[in-house]
């Protein structure tokens, strides 16, 4: 019963490119972390400006910049059953962005001065907890922003959905929101907000007008054929 459930959320052809996206969300962002280790970080540049400055500390939207992995979840998995087509489009855009995230978090390491947070609820207690684990490195371009845009991108190419415009402003909302809530919480400037959509755009064209989908295709179709697959 849960098998046959989870393949209605994800078809089999699509287990495959969306376990790399997450894969490559791990080797961008933790393996450039394991780089740093042996590079340093001292160098690092702040890309703070006066917007940035002027943009008010709301600790509450750490709620919104949480929930954003629920929202990449529901992009992603609405993408990819679209049709096998679409799932290594998406899987190749994400792969480029990636790669280019990771390259600019090795090269061009930035970092921003956070501010205290001060209070003892609850969302002071999760704002803290967010700079705890989410250190201020790895910031341009944002990830976080730039894969809540290619999901909402290929999002309007999904014919097959029941409230295809609804759907389509509902999640442009969305990912509105996700942007407001990196700045709002001071994970992230207006600068790692642009250059995640603009690295989004970029693996959107190049999964669009190249054949490097057809390479996800042809390791999918290999990877259907393994026993691995049959279980999952």
């Amino acid at each position: 019963m849960f098998r046959r459930t989870l393949r209605k959320i994800i078809p089999t052809y699509a287990i495959l490119p969306l376990t790399l996206t997450g894969l490559m969300n791990l080797l961008a962002y933790q393996g450039a972390k394991l780089i740093q280790l042996f590079t340093g970080y001292a160098d690092a540049l702040d890309m703070t400006t006066a917007f940035d400055r002027a943009t008010p500390f709301q600790p509450a939207w750490v709620l919104v910049y949480i929930g954003t992995f629920v929202f990449w979840i529901y992009q992603n998995t609405t993408v990819a059953r679209e049709s096998p087509r679409m799932a290594y489009r998406l899987a190749a855009a994400d792969f480029v962005a990636k790669l280019i995230c990771l390259v600019f978090f090795v090269v061009l390491p930035t970092t921003n001065v956070r501010p205290e947070v001060e209070g003892s609820g609850f969302i002071p207690f999760v704002m803290r907890f967010i700079y705890w684990v989410d250190t201020p490195t790895n910031l341009f371009p944002s990830i976080h922003c730039f894969v809540a845009w290619l999901g909402t991108r290929y999002i309007y190419e999904c014919k097959s959905l029941r409230h295809r415009v609804l759907t389509s402003v509902l999640c442009t909302i969305g990912t509105l929101l996700v942007f407001a809530s990196t700045l709002f919480t001071k994970q992230h400037v207006l600068l790692d907000v642009l250059s995640g959509i603009a690295v989004a755009e970029i693996g959107w064209v190049v999964a669009r007008f190249t054949k490097l989908p057809n390479v996800f295709e042809r390791l999918n179709e290999k990877f259907m054929k393994t026993r691995l697959c049959s279980i999952l």
